[in-house]
C-alpha cells in the first residue's frame, strides 16, 4: 500500500465515521442534510480525537511491532484508548462548554459510566487502527522482500560477471606471455585490442548492451585469438539481421566463444569455429560449432557453461531454449531467445 492509497483508506474510513452515515441515513429516509452539518462543532472534534487516535496506534505499531516487542504494542494500544477517552472529555466535556456553552455528556455523568460509554467507541479506532496497519504492514514486507530479492539478484548476477572476466584475462594474459617470451611482434598488437576489450569489460555496467556492442567484443576477441597461431586461424563469423535495435546483457555470449577457442581443433582448416548470430523480429539465435579436440576430455569446462546457465536461469527463467550436441566429432551449441523474454528484462532497449 503506498503513501497515497494509505491516506486515501484513513481519509474515507474517518470521513464514513463522522459524516458518512448519518449521510447515508439521511438518504435512506428522504430527509435533509444540512452542509452545516458538516461544520458541526462537535464532528470537527470527533475528527481530531478520531483521526489522532488512528495516526498513534500507527505510531505505536511502526516503533514496537516491526521490531517485535509485542508487550509493548499492547500497552500501546490500551495508551491509545486511554488517549481516546481522555482527549475527548477534555474537548467536549471541558473546552466546548467553556468556548461555545455547549457539551456531549450532561454535566452530572458518573466517571464509570463515561469511561464504560468510551470504551466502545474507542476500541473501534484502536482496532481499525490496527487492521489498517496490518494492511500496510502486509504491503510493506511485500516490497522489502521484492526489494531483497533484487538485490540478491544483482548480487549474483556481479558475481557471475566477476567469474567471465577474470578467466577470459587469465587466458588472454598468458597469450600475451608467450607472445612476449618469444618477442613477438604481435605483442604491441596483442596488448592494444585486450586494452580495448578491458575497457568494454571495466567500463560497460548497464544491465543490457545492444548486441552489436557484444558481437564487436566476440570480434576483437577472435582477433586476439588469432594472435596465438602461426597459420591462419580457421573462423567464420556470421552475422545475419539487424543488430543495432535488440539488446542483452554485457559478456553474455562470451562463454561460448571462449569454449570454441579452449576445446576446439584448428588443425583442420576445412572444419573452421562457427561464430553465428541471426536476429529476426521473433527473437535471436546464438550458435557455435567447432571440432572436438582430443587433448580436451571435456566440451565444455570451467566457469563457463554452468555460469550461462544460471544466467539465463535468473534472467530468462523458462524462456529461452539452448541446445548442445557432440556428434561425428563436432560439438554444437545453439540458444535461442525470443523478443518477449527480451522485453521483460530492465534497461530494455527494445
Amino acid at each position: 500500500m503506498g503513501r497515497k492509497q494509505l491516506i486515501l483508506v484513513y481519509a474515507f474510513f474517518l470521513f464514513m465515521m463522522v459524516w458518512g452515515f448519518d449521510l447515508l441515513t439521511a438518504i435512506k429516509y428522504g430527509e435533509s442534510f444540512s452542509i452545516t452539518a458538516f461544520w458541526d462543532i462537535f464532528r470537527l472534534c470527533a475528527l481530531f480525537y478520531a483521526g489522532s487516535t488512528l495516526l498513534l496506534v500507527r505510531a505505536v505499531c511502526i516503533k514496537f511491532y516491526r521490531t517485535r516487542r509485542y508487550g509493548l504494542v499492547l500497552t500501546g494500544l490500551l495508551g491509545a484508548l486511554i488517549y481516546f477517552m481522555a482527549v475527548r472529555y477534555l474537548l467536549e466535556q471541558l473546552v466546548l462548554p467553556k468556548l461555545f456553552d455547549a457539551q456531549n455528556y450532561p454535566t452530572n455523568i458518573s466517571f464509570k459510566y463515561y469511561v464504560l460509554d468510551n470504551a466502545y467507541y474507542a476500541s473501534i479506532y484502536v482496532v481499525l487502527g490496527l487492521l489498517f496497519f496490518l494492511m500496510e504492514n502486509q504491503a510493506y514486507n511485500e516490497k522489502k522482500q521484492a526489494a531483497l530479492q533484487q538485490q540478491t539478484r544483482e548480487a549474483e548476477l556481479q558475481f557471475l560477471r566477476s567469474q567471465v572476466n577474470p578467466h577470459f584475462l587469465f587466458n588472454t594474459l598468458n597469450n600475451i606471455y608467450s607472445l612476449a617470451y618469444e618477442r613477438s611482434e604481435k605483442t604491441a598488437d596483442a596488448i592494444l585490442r585486450l586494452s580495448d576489450l578491458m575497457r568494454y569489460m571495466l567500463y560497460e555496467k548497464k544491465h543490457q548492451v545492444a548486441i552489436l556492442r557484444e558481437w564487436q567484443y566476440i570480434s576483437s576477441l577472435v582477433e586476439l585469438q588469432r594472435l596465438r597461431f602461426e597459420h591462419e586461424l580457421p573462423v567464420k563469423m556470421e552475422l545475419n539481421g539487424k543488430a543495432d535495435n535488440t539488446s542483452i546483457p554485457p559478456y553474455f555470449l562470451i562463454p561460448f566463444v571462449e569454449n570454441g577457442f579452449k576445446h576446439g581443433d584448428f588443425t583442420d582448416s576445412s572444419i573452421p569455429l562457427l561464430i553465428r548470430l541471426t536476429i529476426t523480429d521473433s527473437g535471436w539465435q546464438f550458435e557455435t560449432q567447432n571440432k572436438i579436440s582430443h587433448k580436451n576430455k571435456d566440451a565444455m569446462g570451467g566457469v563457463g557453461l554452468d555460469n550461462i546457465r544460471r544466467r539465463l536461469e535468473i534472467l530468462y527463467p523458462g524462456q529461452y531454449k539452448m541446445d548442445i550436441k557432440e556428434e561425428n566429432g563436432l560439438f554444437s551449441l545453439r540458444l535461442s531467445l525470443n523478443n518477449k523474454a527480451d522485453d521483460q528484462m530492465p534497461g530494455s532497449r527494445r
